[in-house]
């Protein structure tokens, strides 16, 4: 897509895609109609009325939920049973209650911030938030705080590094085409990220915590628990046989074998993205390691780990071995059946703000803009980001759009690496699979979700922007 003058069309496609938004907030806030339902209604409404032909518009429609279901189906599903597991063994509430007890209430959101970043650097943030959220449960448990608050340090840590820092497909994408050299890249990435993490994750929850003692009706009931966390009280239990007795509650699972699991599928990811370096690429080798790092295979891999490690811990007092572990995974997709359904919607709405030329049309107005080369990368990636909902697209868009001038602009290529990546996680709303995903996993109403996880990402993308630009000025 190349700058040219905007026609009257472009405007009218801007105009579409934002009473777009606005309709999803009417439906969703004032006619309280399912996110679900309001998605459909919204993403069918705009290819309407954007002049696409009528043949075309369930067409993107079934297009964007097969794409978006591609990515993250298996991943959900797996993450699931996964968080079920954890919970029911005493996994999560052992490492919540470790990172408890060593920092203390005013430490806990800096670990949890510090398990966010550690967890996210090789994977996406909806895998590493899955991975993460019965420890965030358990640790809400502890400090008796509602669970997004203690959430919001963990999202904080996951999303930097999904946007900034390679391995992650979209800055690995943006440092090549800015030809940026990607060891300075994760380093200055680490510089801009910590502090804006840091920002937007603890010292925002502190403020948001202050606010919510004084309206506790602000966010959910301490006492309710999001998905995958799940007590022991909610445990599955096989029916025992006549006349045969419990067998004894085994101990629980301790904070190492818990934080293993969590982990061991971020230790799979990590040999497919070190493959080509770790071996010959196109050996047979090579390709055993690219496979195990594809992210659904190491969540199958990691949740088959899972039931041999800490299936026979499962505090029930009913343990029949397979009987009881397949009853516990049949059960760990009840949860997530909504989330299925709004992410589903959510990128069918995607693929018509694609198809429609709503989302081009953004991008192309806010090229017509003359600024500095770091603002207009980080501009440019939040108008994408804004416009079509997805960080990845965003980067990937702005990346592809400026690699020509990268040379010419007179700016480090890592820099506007960084710029991209932090400029593609800002004011993330309801065309964002993650905004879903938060409200979902942390039972949520829309006006929770907004003063919370889009918050959150505003605050993190402004302040990385920020320190992007003092970055800048003392490498000069």
């Amino acid at each position: 897509m190349l700058p040219t003058a905007a026609s009257p069309h472009d405007y009218f496609l801007l105009a579409c895609a934002g009473g777009t938004v606005l309709l999803l907030l009417v439906l969703i806030a004032k006619v309280r109609l399912h996110a679900a339902l309001a998605l459909c209604v919204a993403g069918f409404t705009l290819g309407l009325v954007s002049g696409m032909p009528l043949h075309q518009v369930p067409l993107s429609f079934a297009a964007g939920v097969g794409n978006m279901m591609g990515h993250i189906a298996i991943v959900l599903g797996m993450g699931a049973i996964l968080g079920r597991l954890l919970a029911d063994s005493g996994g999560a509430n052992a490492l919540g209650g470790f990172l408890f007890d060593r920092c203390g209430p005013r430490g806990l959101p800096w670990a949890l911030m510090a398990i966010g970043i550690l967890v996210g650097l090789p994977v996406f943030l909806e895998v590493g938030l899955v991975l993460l959220m019965p420890v965030i449960a358990a640790a809400a448990q502890r400090s008796n705080r509602p669970p997004i608050l203690m959430g919001i340090p963990v999202l904080a840590g996951l999303s930097i590094v999904h946007g900034t820092l390679p391995p992650h497909p979209a800055a690995m994408l943006a440092a090549t085409a800015y030809h940026a050299d990607l060891g300075r890249t994760i380093i200055f990435g680490l510089i801009v990220g910590l502090p804006a993490a840091a920002i937007a994750g603890p010292i925002l929850t502190w403020l948001m915590v202050r606010f919510w003692h004084k309206r506790p009706s602000w966010l959910p009931g301490r006492d309710e628990l999001p998905i995958f966390g799940a007590g022991v009280a909610e445990s599955t239990s096989v029916p025992l046989p006549a006349g045969e007795a419990a067998e004894p509650v085994p101990s629980p699972v301790g904070p190492l074998r818990a934080l293993i699991a969590i982990l061991m599928p971020v230790f799979f990811i990590c040999l497919g993205s070190w493959g080509d370096s770790l071996t010959t690429p196109g050996t047979l080798l090579n390709q055993i390691l690219l496979f195990l790092g594809s992210a659904d295979v190491a969540m199958v891999l990691a949740v088959l780990i899972a039931l041999v490690s800490l299936g026979p811990h499962l505090q029930t007092g009913r343990h029949h071995g397979r009987e009881m572990l397949r009853a516990l995974t049949a059960d760990s997709f009840g949860p997530i059946a909504g989330v299925f359904v709004i992410l589903a919607a959510a990128g069918g709405l995607s693929g018509v703000l694609r198809d429609s030329g709503a989302a081009q049309a953004t991008v192309g107005l806010a090229l017509s803009a003359h600024m500095p080369a770091l603002l207009l990368a980080w501009l440019l990636a939040a108008v994408v980001r804004v416009a079509m909902g997805s960080a990845t697209v965003a980067m990937a868009v702005a990346s592809s759009i400026l690699a020509p001038i990268a040379n010419h602009a007179g700016i480090r290529p890592e820099l506007l690496v960084l710029a991209t990546g932090t400029g593609s996680l800002i004011l993330s709303h309801v065309n964002d699979s993650g905004f879903w995903i938060v409200q979902s996993f942390f039972k949520l109403d829309l006006k929770q979700t907004l003063s919370t996880w889009t918050v959150m990402e505003t605050v993190l993308s402004i302040a990385g922007l920020a320190t992007t630009l003092l970055l800048a000025g003392i490498l000069r």
